[in-house]
């Protein structure tokens, strides 16, 4: 993810299904799932994929290690069971894998498969699953079973195991060097039957290990823009869509059925803290008290969104709900005393955005008319995912840069990226120590409950530094057609299941 921001990863993913003429269905041919995507596909590599929702065109093809409910609980896919454990190298995590599978190539699936895909995304140039296997290592310890070690722990490898980085490749083809950008060697409930520039199509894969989840014969994943996806709306083409709000209404009139959820992103503006005005904690902390989050929610999103005070998504289990918004109140006045006090009235405030998206640009306009009215002079600069990046990251020349946080599948990658000392997007490498101590704490412990308990104590802590601006956590909006079966939403908007969806 160094060369692509996560605000980039978290534009509206359109889903679409087309399994019959039933009334309020689709009129494709009996059979087919059709899947609509913002983005388009630009590898089918699960080690190289440029945003972590492009795992959406990986995962009909790889089963990974594990896999992450809605509910956030971790599931069996391709290991079923593990067991942490300690001796005296340090910490482990036993894992059985599921036996006598073979991949399509007839490679057999055993512990070595998992031992050269996890040196694989560590080792293959522009992996991005390398940062989440920094520092893992993996014993085999007979045909069905690993043992994971982790430098700092190994608490949170089941959640990570169920991404991208847990898909897994036959032995064969990583051996072999094939390449797969447009190829597949993968355990998975699909099989790849064509790869066009807009569009993936997948048949269901003959003797997949679990015959109940592919509900369809055919499944296709499609880049389509807004107005496709209304427009499919409109003429009953689409089963299952996530849509914009101010699509809703035409999708209700449709006779579509509403289905809305919290999911785990946060909106949020970080700072670069060696960067005047923001290296004084009384000018970062203005800024959060000049932000009036109900308001914008109402007036943004139509109220279709969670006011956030915090470091983590409203809806995920790393969030505190008892903390609200008392960390950061909105109190203009104070926020103009503040800059008053540190000497920043009339400073120069540059916040970039994503050029394009709507939401994203309103909203920062929104925070620079209100940085405005607390004496700062802010201007807004959209420009294109990778030049936030690289302004922000690695010139350094910019104060504050909107990001969307959330699509990790463990809570410890956003808070590396995003509230750590050494993370990509904390430019100035502002350090609370207490942070650094309980991020710790979390990757040694592995109980997952556990786990979250402690994320949701950082989410408040990490607000004590100011390092950031959380602003909301935007509702995701799913139309469902009449008849639609086996549909769950995804514990992220960016990364859902159809195994077992009908139409």
């Amino acid at each position: 993810m160094k060369r692509r921001m996560a605000i980039a990863a978290v534009a509206v993913l359109g889903l679409t299904a087309a399994c019959g003429t039933g009334e309020g269905g689709g009129k494709a041919d009996d059979g087919v799932l059709k899947v609509g995507a913002v983005f388009a596909q630009t590898t089918l590599d699960p080690a190289l994929l440029p945003l972590r929702q492009m795992a959406m065109y990986t995962a009909p093809l790889y089963d990974s290690l594990t896999f992450l409910a809605s509910d956030e609980s971790v599931e069996p896919r391709l290991a079923t069971a593990w067991t942490p454990g300690s001796d005296d190298k340090g910490p482990y995590l036993d894992m059985t894998l599921r036996d006598g599978l073979a991949f399509p190539d007839g490679t057999a699936f055993t512990s070595k498969t998992v031992a050269v895909n996890v040196k694989r995304s560590q080792t293959l140039k522009g992996s991005t699953n390398a940062p989440q296997l920094a520092g893992v290592t993996v014993e085999e310890r007979g045909t069905t079973k690993v043992r994971f070690r982790a430098d700092g722990g190994v608490g949170a490898l089941p959640r990570i195991l169920a991404g991208s980085a847990g898909q897994m490749i036959s032995d064969k083809a990583i051996a072999d060097g094939t390449d797969l950008t447009r190829a597949s060697a993968g355990i998975g409930p699909f099989s790849l039957q064509r790869v066009q520039a807009n569009r993936v199509v997948y048949t269901a894969a003959k003797g997949y290990w679990d015959t109940t989840v592919a509900a369809a014969g055919t499944l296709e994943i499609n880049y389509l823009a807004d107005d496709a996806k209304l427009n499919a709306v409109r003429s009953g083409d689409l089963d299952i869509s996530i849509l914009p709000e101010k699509m809703i209404k035409t999708a209700e009139s449709a006779g579509y059925k509403i289905e809305r959820s919290t999911g785990s992103e946060n909106y949020l503006f970080s700072f670069n803290t060696a960067m005047k005005p923001f290296d004084d904690i009384r000018v970062r902390k203005a800024v959060n008290f000049a932000i009036d989050r109900d308001a914008i929610c109402t007036g943004l999103l139509d109220g279709k969104c969670k006011p956030n005070g915090q470091f983590f998504g409203a809806g995920t289990k790393a969030y505190a709900p008892q903390a609200g918004l008392k960390l950061v109140p909105y109190d203009i006045a104070k926020a103009k005393s503040l800059v008053a006090e540190a000497g920043a009235a009339g400073a120069k405030v540059e916040i970039v955005t994503v050029a394009g998206n709507q939401v994203f640009e309103q909203l920062a306009t929104i925070v620079q008319e209100q940085l405005k009215t607390i004496g700062l002079d802010a201007s807004v600069s959209a420009v294109a995912p990778p030049q936030v990046v690289s302004r922000f990251t690695a010139e350094k020349n910019v104060a504050m840069a909107f990001g969307a946080t959330g699509n990790a599948f463990d809570p410890s990658d956003t808070l590396n990226r995003y509230g750590l000392a050494k993370g990509l997007y904390n430019p100035g490498g502002l350090k609370n120590p207490k942070v650094e101590k309980l991020a710790g704490d979390a990757l040694r412990e592995t109980d997952q409950a556990e786990r979250m308990k402690i994320y949701q104590e950082i989410s408040g802590v990490i607000t004590e530094s100011m390092m950031n601006v959380p602003v909301l956590t935007p509702e995701t909006a799913y139309v469902i057609a009449p008849g639609v079966s086996g549909w769950k939403a995804p514990w992220a908007p960016s990364f859902p299941s159809f195994r077992g969806v009908k139409g």
